[in-house]
């Protein structure tokens, strides 16, 4: 059995089911996006956006009701 990459509180869930719920209408919202970009002290940093369709290449994680989708160079 591998181990996910991430699992969450219960709060965290609670809090990304609360945030897709305030999610703008119209597209439907599947979960939340993490990745990392160019920027930052270190050059990188983190981003969070709704996801509204899976990219062929990021995991999935779903824990206690809360979806996330993890853009590959986060990994």
């Amino acid at each position: 059995m591998t181990q996910a990459m991430i699992t969450l509180t219960q709060n965290a869930a609670d809090h990304i089911k609360t945030l897709m719920a305030e999610a703008p209408a119209g597209q439907p919202v599947l979960g939340l996006r993490i990745g990392v970009k160019a920027g930052g002290c270190s050059g990188m940093s983190y981003f969070m956006e709704y996801a509204h369709e899976k990219n062929p290449a990021e995991d999935v994680i779903e824990d206690k009701g809360a979806r996330i989708f993890i853009d590959p160079s986060a990994m």
